[in-house]
C-alpha cells in the first residue's frame, strides 16, 4: 500500500492520462470519423500494456494489473477532457455574453415569420405601387426626352433655314450693290 500512496506513483496515472488525452485529441482532430472515447480507451490499454510489459509479471497477475491500470489511465484522461470541455464552454459562454453586451447585434428588420399574411400583402402592394410609380416616372422622362429631341431637330431646321435665307439675302444684296454701282459709275 505504501508503494501506491506515494507521490511518485500518483504522478504516473496523471501523466499517462494526460498523454492519452493529448494523443486521442490529436488523432480525433485529424480523423473526425474516429470517436474520441474509443481512441482514448484504445490508447489507454496500449499505454497500460507498455507499463505491464516492463514489469515482467505472471500472465494472470499481469492481465489484472493491465486492466486496472488501463482503466485508471482512461478515467484520468476522460475526466480531464470532460473538465476541460466544461471549463472551455463556461468561459466561451461568459465571453460571448460579455461581447454581446458591449457589441450588440444589428437587426435590419423583423423576421417575416412573425408577420401576418395581411402585413405581407400590404408590403407587397406598397412595393408594387412604388414600382408602378417608378415605371410612370420613367415613361414621363422618356416622353420628355422624345419631345426635347423633336424640338431640337425643329430648332436646328429653323436655324438652317435662317442661315440659308441670310445667305440668299446677302447674295441679293451683293447683286443689288453691283447693279447700283454699275448705274452710278459707268464704264467708259
Amino acid at each position: 500500500m505504501n508503494d501506491f500512496l506515494n507521490p511518485k506513483s500518483m504522478v504516473t496515472p496523471g501523466m499517462a492520462g494526460a498523454l492519452v488525452m493529448f494523443l486521442s485529441n490529436a488523432v480525433c482532430f485529424q480523423f473526425p470519423e474516429i470517436a474520441p472515447r474509443w481512441a482514448a480507451l484504445l490508447l489507454s490499454f496500449a499505454l497500460g500494456g507498455f507499463v505491464i510489459a516492463a514489469a515482467k509479471l505472471r500472465y494472470l497477475q499481469a492481465a489484472g494489473y493491465w486492466l486496472i491500470n488501463s482503466l485508471i489511465i482512461f478515467a484520468v484522461a476522460a475526466g480531464s477532457a470532460g473538465v476541460a470541455a466544461k471549463t472551455t464552454g463556461a468561459v466561451s459562454t461568459g465571453a460571448t455574453a460579455l461581447a454581446n453586451f458591449f457589441i450588440p447585434s444589428a437587426v435590419a428588420q423583423p423576421a417575416t415569420a412573425n408577420m401576418t399574411k395581411a402585413q405581407l400583402q400590404a408590403q407587397l402592394e406598397a412595393a408594387n405601387a412604388l414600382v408602378a410609380a417608378q415605371k410612370q416616372q420613367l415613361l414621363d422622362a422618356q416622353q420628355k426626352a422624345t419631345d426635347a429631341t423633336a424640338q431640337a431637330k425643329a430648332a436646328q431646321a429653323q436655324h438652317q433655314a435662317l442661315l440659308a435665307q441670310q445667305a440668299l439675302e446677302a447674295q441679293k444684296a451683293k447683286q443689288a450693290a453691283a447693279q447700283n454701282a454699275n448705274r452710278f459709275f459707268k464704264v467708259w
